[in-house]
């Protein structure tokens, strides 16, 4: 292997590296916002959330990386992990949990934004990967902590949460997660994006079976 070919190599292993971390630390911050607001303890689901933010976040980096054509499907499903996220593994009602969604993806933009205006201009930001890494850690922590403090002062939102509860929601959940599995799967097929969109396919699959094992085991 040739030194630039080295050098390419370590190039291309930092720029995951660094993108994986990063991303990393912004998902769990959305998490633990959403759970901490209502009132919900963030680390009794860490080791939960870290998984399926993983899956997604190494889904995220090949979809950005090799199937520009397909990028903006990434946000689409992020937000459509969270709820499935709530919903199957948290157990919160379906309507709550794309309230929860909002609101973790509403604080993170805003306090980002914020941080934008402050420090770095949007371009800075996404043309010099140093300044992004320092974006996305601030809005991390920062967020993270804002979380953490409302729940510690036992603020936030606190309601019976079994009233937003659709009688029929558990059966649209498998029947929802079934056809997104479908569709995908044809997608990876038609397109021949089989390994750029498996890790999709995987969470979708570990939401379908905690959905279905959990209320096996409920009955």
């Amino acid at each position: 292997m040739t030194q630039i070919g080295r050098e390419g190599g370590a190039s291309i292993l930092l720029n995951f590296l660094g993108f994986m971390l990063f991303s990393t630390i912004e998902g769990l911050s959305i998490f633990a916002l959403s759970l901490y607001v209502f009132r919900f303890d963030f680390k009794r689901y860490f080791w939960h959330s870290l998984i399926i933010i993983e899956i997604i976040n190494f889904q995220n980096y090949l979809t950005r990386a090799e199937i520009e054509s397909l990028s903006y499907i990434a946000p689409v499903i992020n937000l459509l992990v969270s709820v499935l996220f709530f919903r199957t593994i948290v157990r919160i009602p379906i309507l709550l949990s794309f309230i929860m969604t909002i609101v973790g993806y509403a604080g993170f933009i805003v306090i980002q934004s914020l941080l934008l205006s402050v420090l770095f201009t949007i371009e800075e930001a996404q043309t010099d990967l140093l300044k992004g890494y320092i974006i996305q850690l601030l809005t991390g922590v920062i967020v993270t902590l804002i979380g953490w403090l409302l729940y510690r002062r036992g603020s936030g939102f606190t309601f019976d949460f079994e009233r937003l509860r659709f009688k029929w929601e558990h059966a649209l959940v498998i029947v929802s997660i079934s056809i997104f599995i479908i569709l995908l799967g044809l997608m990876m097929y038609i397109l021949n994006v089989f390994a750029n969109l498996v890790g999709f396919m995987v969470a979708l699959t570990v939401f379908l079976y905690y959905s279905i094992r959990k209320e096996a085991d409920e009955n």
